[in-house]
């Protein structure tokens, strides 16, 4: 338990610096290019982010499910990086093609080089999401947080040059986001996350089709989280995106401490019986309840004093914001490993109808209140998304598992256990002896 603990604290520690530098960098972005051209940015960047996982074909669930074969592991490392270059390369010209018939100008976007120059990352990013979980699944956390940490230097040090210097615009801020990319892949092929070899094409074939079964799935969650975006922009404007995309990005850092616990706990859920695997995610998830809750009540009790003097007054709207979108991210986090309970079992429609199905309510409410609230409703309608999907996902897992849902709530000993392991990691003063008599 110790040791789970000193790994928990050891990517906490680092998703937090991680955190700072990722904050720090926002901050840059938000007062260089103000909320219009923070929102011609974030609708570029989401356009890619969008082919990145519409495109992957999910094959970090495939991996994932096939793990559990040992005599595959090998090969799933290996194809990890060529398959992710070849299928985000055609991600990227797929969503550049998209927004091109759709029209920039839909978009409130100032031209479709935009795009295209931002879609340049997809490659980069689909191989980012299979190295990583290839490493987490091998447990090597250490890995991960230090591809992170690069990531995230790398991307705020240029945009810091970039605003000193000739400017901050909205494609070289797209710029450094590709660079900081490109960094973390060269860290997880580097530092022996993940090796590329010559692929296994018959290994490529069956990931694929295994991917594609689960597909609609994460595709449909991440259209869940990203949706609105597209939405709210076409019924308002960049600005008003813009200051409503800087509130999904600080609701996202209260997610900060459950994902940490959701990645640690990845390697046991799928290299290990069943029986554990189902063990772990009762006892586990009743931490990551308790660390979503104390994250969304602390962000939200704070941004409206943050964003306002951090930010700055042109993005005083977004406080607001954060508090609607809390309950939702809350929720979203704490049902983390429940949802990847449900991969290990291999069948498809438990990964995708909750999904398919949180994802129609989410657009219709968002065509709903958009039109009344704007960016409110719009925060309306995917917090209450994200917490229908939470709570199908608990129920389902519940079901599988033969367990009551009420087992997954925290209790006071489980508040106690938590604060004793944090204790326990921490460093201790040695006592000072005391001087011999006389």
């Amino acid at each position: 338990m110790a040791d789970r603990a000193r790994q928990a604290l050891g990517m906490v520690g680092s998703q937090a610096a991680c955190l700072v530098l990722a904050a720090l960098a926002s901050v840059v972005i938000a007062r260089s290019l103000q909320p219009v051209g923070r929102g011609v940015y974030s609708t570029a960047v989401t356009v890619a982010t969008t082919s990145i996982i519409v495109g992957h074909l999910s094959v970090e669930q495939a991996q994932s499910a096939l793990w559990t074969d040992p005599e595959r592991r090998k090969s799933l490392a290996g194809n990890s990086v060529p398959l992710g270059l070849v299928l985000g390369t055609l991600s990227g010209l797929a969503g550049t093609a998209c927004v091109a018939a759709l029209g920039a100008d839909v978009l409130h976007l100032p031209g479709l080089s935009i795009v295209a120059v931002a879609c340049l990352g997809v490659p980069l990013g689909v191989a980012v999401n299979y190295a990583n979980n290839v490493v987490l699944l091998r447990g090597r956390s250490h890995v991960v947080n230090r591809a992170l940490l690069a990531r995230s230097l790398i991307q705020c040090v240029m945009l810091l040059v970039l605003a000193s210097t000739v400017g901050l615009t909205p494609m070289l801020a797209i710029a450094a986001w590709i660079a900081s990319e490109a960094v973390q892949l060269l860290v997880f092929t580097t530092m022996g996350g993940t090796v590329i070899r010559r692929p296994n094409l018959s290994l490529v074939l069956t990931t694929v089709v295994t991917g594609a079964r689960y597909h609609l799935g994460p595709a449909s969650v991440f259209l869940l989280l990203y949706a609105d975006v597209f939405l709210l922009g076409a019924f308002t404007d960049a600005e008003e995106v813009g200051i409503y995309t800087l509130a999904v990005t600080l609701a996202g850092y209260s997610r900060l401490l459950s994902d940490v616990l959701s990645q640690l706990m990845l390697n046991r859920q799928f290299a290990f019986s069943a029986a554990e695997s189902a063990d772990v995610t009762v006892r586990i998830t009743r931490i990551a309840v308790l660390l979503a809750l104390a994250s969304s009540l602390v962000l939200a009790l704070s941004a409206p004093v943050l964003v306002s003097s951090v930010y700055g007054e042109a993005y005083a709207g977004a406080a607001p914001l954060v508090a609607l979108l809390a309950p939702g991210v809350m929720a979203l986090g704490a049902s983390r490993l429940p949802s990847a309970y449900l991969l290990r079992l291999r069948r498809a429609r438990l990964v995708v109808v909750p999904a398919v199905i949180a994802l129609t309510v989410n657009i219709a409410l968002n065509l709903l209140l958009i039109p009344l609230w704007g960016a409110a409703g719009s925060a309306v309608a995917s917090s209450l998304a994200y917490t229908l999907l939470a709570a199908l996902q608990t129920g389902l897992f519940a079901r599988e598992a033969g367990v009551a849902v009420r087992v997954l709530l925290p209790t006071t000993a489980d508040a106690l256990a938590l604060f004793a392991a944090v204790r326990r990691c921490l460093p201790h003063k040695q006592a000072v002896p005391s001087p011999p008599p006389g």
